[in-house]
């Protein structure tokens, strides 16, 4: 952190959302990398040039974090550092473990840029990988970036830059009236006392054994689950006709297979957290592109049992999530750890870390729903994203589709929980998935 950043030219504060994910990433390194699995090989001068054209479009690809007592978290302009390229040669035995260290790799402080490029090249095959700050994207801008530097590449004549803002609004100021909580102190108090009341709603929640929550250390792993087109169709298909969608499916996979794990025979409270593109939220919708952060988090608890059954849970995970969208708790979430808008300044991390590790023990499910197709480079077969739990937390699956095929990559901290363990609920995902 710098004493002062006087002679640093800022671009702008970092919003609640933003220095949310700050904190977070000083607790436990909060990357996450987006990345495209594809036939054949990529030309490193390619690869350069692209990136170099994505840092010309997006403004928080040429900034930095510096936090100072002056004016706490700002962005600041980082000119002329280029964004890192690694190029390694791998096997397809062992491509996922440099995917995972660069989960467990936090970008320096005051570092410029916030994002890295990873390259693997295979036999016949290659990973083309975005490594990113969680500050200046989310899944779905990631996921832009990643099919806009593919599409660059495929493209034989120099592609001019994209002709609009180099940067969107902060999330915060793109929140409807109705749901600007920091100037509604009595509604916000209201409903945070609805959102508690919830979370209590099937008692105290089960001690996870079996989730070593206080170990030091972090090993960032991932199980990649994948679905071919017709499984991923027909479940696509049952969840409709079962009145829910696939998130809610995948998020109820999860929590009954969380449950094979614990050792009493009674209905179990899990604690379930997803997060939310707020985009749909905010007014007006800002696009995916130049890149930013526009996502929060929705949590609530559920009782499962021996005898729960698959499509009812997953109707009334969808039916209570949408509950607390609507009722604006994803513009709630980061007022609830005192960030409102204020400067956050350094002395603010210690009273952010006890807060944080003090969360419920909670399971998490990413989805960004359907990528498009890279039409200009048909040899993309699938693009996912992978990100490390945080302590308290037993799983982080991150869940996308690409040419109908749905891929999750079911990451957990081998620090926390054993590989058996996790190999356990991921197959356990797998049945549940496959067989209803």
């Amino acid at each position: 952190m710098s004493a002062s950043v006087s002679a640093v030219p800022i671009i702008r504060p970092l919003d609640p959302g933003e220095s949310f994910f700050y904190m977070s990433d000083q607790v436990s390194c909060m990357n996450f990398v987006v990345f495209a699995e594809r036939r054949g090989h990529l030309e490193p001068e390619r690869l350069r040039a692209a990136l170099d054209l994505l840092q010309q479009e997006n403004l928080l690809l040429q900034a930095s974090i510096h936090w100072s007592q002056e004016n706490g978290l700002c962005f600041t302009q980082a000119p002329g550092a280029a964004v890192e390229l690694r190029c390694h040669s791998v096997t397809a035995d062992n491509w996922q473990g440099c995917i995972e260290q660069q989960l467990s790799e936090p970008f320096e402080i005051e570092t410029a840029p916030l994002m890295r490029c990873l390259y693997l090249a295979m036999p016949e095959r290659s990973v083309l990988a975005l490594c990113f700050h969680h500050a200046i994207a989310d899944g779905r801008a990631g996921t832009a970036l990643l099919r806009r530097m593919l599409a660059v590449m495929a493209t034989q004549a120099k592609p001019a830059p994209l002709v609009g803002p180099l940067a969107l609004p902060a999330m915060a100021d793109l929140h409807p009236p109705r749901f600007r909580w920091a100037e509604q102190p009595d509604p916000a108090k209201q409903l945070r006392g609805t959102l508690i009341t919830d979370y209590r709603r099937h008692g105290p929640l089960p001690a996870i054994a079996w989730l070593a929550s206080e170990a030091t250390g972090r090993t960032p792993r991932f199980i990649r689950l994948s679905f071919a087109p017709a499984l991923t169709g027909r479940l696509l298909g049952a969840a409709r006709a079962h009145g829910t969608t696939v998130h809610g499916a995948l998020c109820a996979a999860q929590l009954l297979a969380q449950r094979q794990l614990q050792a009493d025979t009674e209905a179990s409270t899990f604690f379930l957290s997803c997060p939310v593109d707020m985009r749909a939220h905010l007014d007006p919708a800002p696009p995916a592109s130049p890149t930013g952060l526009f996502v929060s988090l929705i949590s609530a608890t559920f009782s499962v049992s021996a005898d729960t059954d698959f499509w009812q849970l997953a109707r009334d995970i969808v039916t209570q999530t949408r509950l607390q969208i609507a009722r604006g708790e994803g513009h709630l979430l980061y007022h609830l750890f005192g960030l409102d808008g204020t400067p956050v300044l350094p002395e603010r991390l210690d009273a952010f870390r006890q807060k944080t590790l003090a969360s419920l023990p909670n399971t998490m499910v990413s989805n960004v729903g359907a990528i498009a197709t890279v039409a200009e480079d048909p040899a993309v077969e699938a693009i996912s994203f992978a990100l490390c739990p945080m302590p308290y937390q037993t799983l982080f699956t991150a869940a996308s589709s690409y040419q109908d095929q749905l891929v999750l990559n079911v990451g957990f901290d081998a620090a926390r929980i054993t590989e058996s363990d996790a190999q356990a609920l991921a197959q356990h995902i797998r049945h549940l998935l496959s067989t209803h």
